[in-house]
């Protein structure tokens, strides 16, 4: 399973005791960026230690003095995916300079001004502790929800199903499709067409439109007021198809990436699981047909019998036709 968001989002983080009088400086539009860890700056080049979804502390000491450097680090910090920056203010800074601010609105990239009182340590335990917790709650729900789709393939369901219990747990259309975009399955993509057509998502031929690359992750993505996110079907190597989830009544987060997630993973084991019999079948087919054609088999009752195993109906007119395909000669 790719990397979810298992942590919280910066405004949510906002409201544990420790930083519930912090403020917001700027970048407000980017609160929804989860954090996964925390960091604390402890020298002026801290882009070789930072990582992506990272809540990163700091106080004035090693922040960049000029306004122009300031700017800088947060498109620095932005460029690697980082959630957010907080600053407590005080001796060596006593405001974040117009420039800095600017550039963080403009990338959505929040910059917390830390309360003096508050201790980095307090805010680590805080977090980490709230993360943790959270994390657990993921996995556990992970579990259940892969119990769920394995219970549907075990009793014999297929695609109908699953996207049926899929768009059910995540409360919003659901589509499998091939890696043209033609839909295998689907559930309440009725409720979704109208929009998915308006955001240019929709073929006239039915078929959806949301790109041939995947995300390296499963993450939302958005077009003309549409919300979806999209998950590979794959066995081994070997991809079958996207599973999609348009957003409904319910916001691409959490437990609904997850859902999203491991209904593409038993959608891959059902599509090997057919495959491995379609290939059985195929070679019961081919023994049978050089049995019949070696004249091996000679009661009628039998051939008839061992056809209808495998799908042929023989007890009516037939013709039979012997070709061999003759090389092109202009075919290199």
């Amino acid at each position: 399973m790719g990397a979810l968001p298992r942590g919280l989002a910066i405004g949510e983080l906002l409201k544990l005791p420790t930083l519930s009088s912090a403020e917001v400086l700027a970048g407000h539009a980017g609160l929804h960026r989860v954090v996964q860890r925390l960091n604390v700056m402890t020298v002026p080049d801290i882009l070789p230690w930072v990582k992506e979804d990272e809540f990163l502390l700091a106080t004035g000491y090693p922040l960049p003095r000029s306004p122009a450097e300031l700017a800088e680090l947060v498109s620095a910090l932005d460029a690697r995916g980082l959630a957010a920056l907080g600053v407590k203010l005080g001796s060596y800074i006593e405001a974040l300079p117009p420039a800095m601010l600017r550039r963080a609105d403009r990338l959505d990239f929040p910059i917390i001004e830390i309360p003096r009182h508050v201790g980095f340590d307090d805010i680590l335990s805080q977090a980490l502790t709230d993360i943790i917790n959270r994390q657990s709650a993921v996995l556990e729900r992970a579990e259940e929800i892969h119990r769920v789709f394995m219970r549907i393939v075990l009793e014999g369901g297929g695609l109908p199903e699953i996207t049926g219990k899929l768009s059910q747990l995540i409360e919003g259309a659901v589509a499998v499709l091939d890696d043209d975009g033609r839909v295998l399955a689907s559930s309440r993509l009725e409720d979704a067409a109208g929009s998915l057509a308006a955001a240019g998502l929709l073929a006239a031929d039915g078929r959806i439109l949301v790109g041939d690359e995947l995300p390296p992750r499963t993450r939302v993505q958005a077009a003309g007021g549409v919300r979806w996110a999209l998950a590979p079907v794959l066995a081994g190597s070997m991809r079958h198809g996207r599973v999609l989830a348009v957003e409904g009544e319910r916001p691409l987060q959490h437990d609904v990436l997850i859902a999203l997630e491991r209904a593409a993973t038993v959608i891959a084991l059902d599509a090997t699981k057919k495959l491995a019999v379609s290939a059985v079948e195929r070679k019961f087919q081919s023994d049978f047909l050089h049995e019949l054609l070696g004249g091996r088999v000679q009661d009628p009752r039998e051939v008839l019998r061992r056809s209808r195993s495998l799908g042929w109906e023989l007890d009516r007119p037939l013709v039979v036709v012997v070709a061999e395909v003759e090389p092109d000669p202009d075919d290199a």
